[in-house]
This record gives C-alpha cells, structure tokens and sequence, in this order.
C-alpha cells in the first residue's frame, strides 16, 4: 500500500505540471481502494471546456450517462449532498435497502449493466471550492469502513496539495506568458467565466489581482460582450476561439483580443480560462487594422495575427500568444497572403507599413 501512496505521490507532482496526469493519479485511486473507476466530474458549467480526469472505464461510460438522461435524473445527488457535509459519503447512505435500490432505473438500467453500484464520494479542496471525486465499485461492495476512512483521509490531503500546487504552477506559467508583451504597451488580464473576478499582468510582469473586466472592456460594452467570453470560457479548448474588439475613450484607441488560455498555461481546477491582451493604438493603427477588415476581408483572427507579426513576433511565437498550433499559423498567414496578395511575410509587412 507504501508502494502505492508512493506512486499517486509522484503522478500528482506530474499533473502539477501536465493535467493528461490527472487520470493517471485516479487509475492509482482506484486501485488502493479497490474500486473499478474513478471520477473528477466538472459538473460546473463554469469548468466546462476543460479537461475531465476520469478512469478509462468511467470516460467510456460518460456518453451514455448524457445522452440517455441519467445525468439529469441522478438520485445520488443526495451522496453528494452528505459528502460536502462530512467529507465522504457512499449510496448505502442513502440507499440503505439494497432491494429498494436494485429497482431505482439508473441502477438497473444503467449501472449495474455496466457493473457499478456502489460508489463513494469524496470530497477534494481545490482553489476554487470543494469538488467531488467519485469512485465507483461492483453492485455488492459493502459501506465505507473505518479502514476505508484512513484511506480516503490520505487520498483527500494528497489531492488538496496537489491542487493548490497546480494553481501555483499556473499562475507562474501565465506570468511568463505574459512577458512575450514585455516593452509594449499591451496589458495581459486573466479573467475568471463571468468576466468579473480577474488578474492583471502589466508590461513589467507587475501581477495586479483585483482587477474587473470593467478595466479591459468599457462597461458599456462588457455587459453586452458578457455571453461572448462566457462561450469563449465553455469551449473546447482544441477549438482555440477568439474575439478580437476596438474602442475609443478618451480619444484614445484601444484594441482588444480575448483568447482562451492555452491549455499547457491552466490545469484542471483553474477558474480563470481566457486572457484579454489590451494594446492602446495610435490612430494610425486603429485605421489600419480598420482597413484590414473592409478592404481585404480579414477576420478578426487574421487581423490580430498580422499586428503581432508586424510588431516582431514569429509565427511560433504567435502560435502560442494565440493557443493554437503553428501550422494553423502558417495556414492563417497564407489565407492573408492571397487575401492581401502578397506572397511572404516581408511584402505583407512593407504593405502593412503602407496603408
């Protein structure tokens, strides 16, 4: 069992630094408690769009889960209800007549089928709030035990660590992200699902955390951007979406690109999913990235690739400002090569210059 213990030690210390190791940690959950699959659901809306740490058997049996309903017919809630209570729970809580539960459609139908029953919830601190971890065993696997308790104990404290540590580790990554604008007139923020909870990271790597969405968008404007960023928040992160946005105040320009957080930046547990990059333009280049829209039909996208590529940044380097892969880059950059005409990225900088 050392042995074990030993092993979710080091994995954890793995997911710290890469989420895929989340799964790999529960795999060793449930074999020092003998389950049959494991858990961590983003049962949030908030968390959506972010990885699912589960075992293979449980990822396997999630599609059916949605789409045949069980999800929003689950009588276990109630486990969960307990578990945030007193820090675990299990279905004999709640179903203490085995014969009662046996006829409970998501058991018959559903799980029993797959060979789940029984399953405990235990309850894991992160930095945003108790979530549940979920272990699933056979039909017939009796009550949590004492010895089960001092388990789950040790698994509990080994998560909270580790938890705190990925958040560490995150915001440390991002705070070097932040520095690829180190010099220019650009502000990283952070922000949180809702946009209203967010950090600042200045061109001098100067952290600011109480920051509100109202600093990076007019408050005139945020209101009605609020389901747009929510949408950038709940998307599959492959998906690398991104909404670029220009304003005055105060005779001043502004230009906005909002863009999910790339993956390898966040972890599982991180509130905050998409950074805001604000650069305060000239007229000149407000003007210019106006024209680029209208007179060669560039996107939003493809207008915030040309700005970085004309202030200096390679298409690698934009790759990962952007989260997205450098052949999307390249690909992107060639679509503004036959919009624009030009055939490298030297003629589409001396045009840019020109406009």
């Amino acid at each position: 069992m050392d042995t074990l213990f030993q092993e979710l030690e080091n994995t954890l210390g793995r997911a710290c630094e890469d989420a895929q190791y989340w799964d790999a940690a529960l795999n060793i959950v449930v074999e020092i408690l003998g389950g049959r699959g494991a858990l961590i659901p983003a049962t949030d809306p908030f968390f959506r769009g972010t990885w699912m740490a589960g075992t293979k058997k449980m990822k396997e049996a999630l599609p059916s889960y949605i789409s045949e309903g069980w999800a929003s017919n689950d009588p276990r809630e109630a486990v969960i209800s307990l578990m945030m209570e007193r820090g675990y729970a299990c279905d004999h809580d709640v179903f203490a007549d085995h014969a009662a539960r046996d006829m409970i459609p998501i058991y018959r139908d559903y799980l029993y089928p797959l060979n789940f029953g029984v399953h405990y919830s235990i309850r894991i601190l992160t930095p945003n709030g108790y979530w549940a971890m979920t272990v699933h065993f056979d039909n017939d696997h009796p009550p949590i035990s004492a010895e089960d308790v001092v388990l789950i104990e040790r698994i509990q404290a080994m998560f909270s660590r580790a938890t705190a540590q990925a958040d560490e580790t995150a915001h440390k990554r991002i705070a070097a992200f932040a520095q690829f604008f180190k010099g220019t007139e650009s502000e990283v923020f952070v922000l949180d699902v809702d946009g209203k909870q967010c950090f600042s990271i200045n061109s001098s790597g100067k952290i600011r955390t109480r920051a509100r969405l109202g600093d990076v968008i007019p408050n005139e404007m945020s209101a009605a951007l609020g389901a747009e960023i929510r949408e950038l928040c709940s998307s599959d992160p492959s998906l690398s979406m991104s909404r670029a946005y220009q304003f005055n105040i105060a005779a001043k320009s502004r230009s906005v690109l909002i863009i999910q957080i790339p993956p390898n930046l966040r972890h599982f547990f991180m509130h905050s999913k998409v950074c805001a990059i604000r650069t305060e333009c000239s007229d000149t280049t407000a003007l210019k990235q106006s024209c680029l829209r209208e007179n060669y039909g560039l996107s939003a996208a493809e207008v915030a690739t040309v700005d970085l590529l004309v202030g200096g940044k390679t298409p690698n380097m934009i790759a990962e400002l952007l989260s997205v892969k450098a052949t999307t880059v390249r690909q992107r950059l060639k679509q503004i090569f036959e919009k624009m005409q030009v055939n490298s990225q030297v003629e589409l900088i001396a045009l840019h210059n020109r406009l």
